[in-house]
């Protein structure tokens, strides 16, 4: 079978011009840089007319390449290529092609051969050819116009400079040139940090940023912070140019580029308003849960799963800084059977709504291991996106809502919080105190099957702070307006929050509880804005709610610390997460019981 390649679009492209899918032949390939996912590969190309081989793969479709997919003679369609000139060392200045997208029109075991007698392409052997023939006619295709500034870019900011430039790829950067522009889309900012030690102090925030043909991390440090931390928006796309770049610390970033940019006092930014929709967004390498297991502690992963649960928010100090901090715990599934915690912290995890089951998208989140198990914790460079309009979580939405919240699912967190269900162990209050949880520096974690015997309804409900991420309890001024001390501010109105005490009782003891809001209205089976309105307005049916409680059992997850009160130490025991009984899975457990006990098949 006969090919027909694009012969002469080679000469296009590396003269700058614009050619449609051209149809090509790899006659070989090279790697050039990197290790793992951050492997480059260049690959020596032919229409059949010339041979070029600064041709370079986008790591996105390195697996093509290293499966053997795509071989030597291999066929190709370029559906989608950049190209980008580059300073080449002592021999002035080299255009290369990068692909971005390509269709395999035929693999190389098929082909076979070279196809034609490709002459190889330079500079000196084009102008020759255009000396004596006619240049091809490229395919017809739109004409690219050219980048326009935002009007509100600073004043002090020489876009002039960005629009008279050819912009070049992310893919392309290295240290080695420092005449470039990238028009880059802002994937995610993080907060100004600031440093204090022997060397000095100072402040910074870092940025991650996306092209079509990949992903780099940029940092700007004090003047520079000051500069350009307004100026950037997240999810906005900017023209960038007169960087530093060095090598990038993987301790810090999961982005897939062996290099990292720092803004000097020479970077120019603009905000870029011509066709920022051709900028894609966040780049994910998702990992499916259960392949999780097989992941090496503080790696940083893709990861994308629906919201099962979320516990409360969680205060605890910082040993090493004597700091607060607020964390959360979410538990995410996904459809290949598995659950695992994601740590949320500070605002992030006061502001999160898992209400509502949302999809979550994570970006380089961290993965810990403790006594066997397996969670991800999210760090100041994590990307977190509810309900993205991207593929995978589409699929996953459908997936949930028709059986999948339903399924059976194996939790590689069993032990660190959050989720009850899947293979996580159940254990009684005899076994818990045998194993003296709650004694060491640490809280830990256990999850019963038990009984409700008692609930204290009497302080049950209070009117809290009205601000999303305040929950603090309001003092009645008593003149129509209520009083927030953390906030230090007044508010007409409030939000009512739940802080349940109660007894929870197995066949091996009993415990005192406490259940904050969404664990408590996950056994009480209302809002607590319906509990609270119930509480001011009909005080017998606020009773009979929780009568009507008693006695009925649940799978609870605990969290369990000794504490010192008043110089008394005493085990506090906090709800963490509360499900309804799965009995399918309880008789499960309770039949592995029985085996183990007495060694009877049942």
């Amino acid at each position: 079978m006969s090919h027909q390649l694009s012969e002469g679009s080679l000469q296009v492209i590396m003269n700058g011009g614009v050619y449609d899918k051209p149809v090509m032949q790899v006659l070989g390939s090279k790697k050039i840089q990197g290790s793992g996912a951050n492997e480059r590969f260049r690959l020596l190309v032919s229409d059949g007319k010339h041979s070029h081989s600064f041709a370079m793969l986008a790591t996105q479709l390195n697996d093509k390449l290293i499966s053997g997919e795509l071989s030597d003679y291999s066929v190709v369609q370029i559906d989608r290529f950049v190209t980008s000139v580059l300073k080449n060392t002592g021999k002035g200045e080299k255009r290369v092609m990068i692909i971005l997208d390509l269709t395999i029109v035929a693999p190389g075991s098929e082909v076979g051969k070279k196809l034609g007698n490709p002459q190889t392409w330079t500079e000196e052997s084009a102008a020759a050819s255009t000396t004596s023939t006619p240049a091809p006619t490229p395919r017809p295709v739109a004409a690219t116009p050219k980048p326009q500034m935002a009007a509100t870019a600073p004043a002090n900011l020489d876009s002039s400079l960005l629009s008279s430039q050819m912009t070049h790829p992310i893919a392309s950067l290295s240290p080695y040139q420092n005449k470039w522009v990238i028009k880059a889309r802002v994937m995610n900012k993080s907060s100004i940090r600031t440093w204090n030690n022997a060397r000095g102090e100072g402040k910074l925030f870092s940025m991650d940023l996306c092209d079509e043909s990949g992903e780099i991390r940029a940092t700007a440090f004090k003047n520079e912070c000051d500069k350009f931390y307004d100026l950037i928006q997240i999810d906005k796309v900017y023209f960038i140019s007169r960087c530093q770049l060095k090598t990038a610390n993987k301790q810090y970033t999961s982005l897939k580029n062996d290099y990292e940019m720092t803004f000097t006092a020479n970077t120019v930014v603009a905000e870029c308003i011509d066709d920022p929709g051709s900028v894609p967004s966040v780049k994910y390498d998702f990992i499916a849960i259960n392949d999780i297991t097989s992941k090496t502690p503080d790696s940083l992963l893709d990861v994308v799963g629906v919201c099962k649960s979320a516990s409360d928010v969680q205060e605890l100090t910082a040993k090493s800084t004597g700091k607060l901090l607020k964390k959360r715990e979410v538990t995410l599934v996904d459809n290949s059977g598995g659950a695992v915690v994601l740590t949320l912290w500070g605002e992030e995890a006061e502001k999160f709504d898992g209400s509502t089951h949302p999809v979550i998208a994570v970006k380089g989140a961290r993965l810990a291991e403790f006594n066997g198990s397996k969670s991800l914790s999210c760090l100041a460079s994590t990307m977190l996106r509810l309900n993205p309009d991207e593929p995978h979580a589409h699929k996953l939405r459908g997936w949930y809502d028709n059986g999948g919240a339903d399924m059976d699912l194996v939790n590689i967190s069993a032990r660190a919080g959050g989720y009850s269900g899947g293979s996580s162990e159940w254990i009684t209050f005899s076994e818990a105190e045998a194993r003296q949880l709650g004694s060491g520096d640490k809280g830990d974690y256990f999850s019963l099957l038990g009984v409700l015997t008692y609930t204290f309804s009497d302080n049950a409900v209070y009117k809290a702070c009205p601000q999303e991420q305040c929950n603090k309890k309001l003092v009645d001024l008593e003149n129509g307006l209520f009083r927030c001390e953390k906030c230090n501010r007044e508010y007409p109105n409030y939000k009512y929050r739940i802080l349940l005490s109660a007894n929870v009782s197995d066949p091996t003891g009993d415990q005192r509880i406490t259940a904050f809001n969404e664990s408590a209205e996950g056994m009480l089976g209302k809002p607590a804005i319906e509990i609270g309105t119930m509480f001011e307005n009909d005080k017998t049916a606020y009773t009979q709610m929780f009568e009507g409680i008693k006695f009925k059992s649940f799978v609870f997850k605990f969290r369990t610390k000794m504490e010192t009160y008043n110089d008394e130490a005493r085990l506090k025991t906090t709800v963490m997460n509360v499900q309804p009984i799965d009995y399918k899975d309880a008789n499960t457990k309770l039949i592995s019981s029985i085996k183990s006990i007495t060694g009877i098949e049942v």
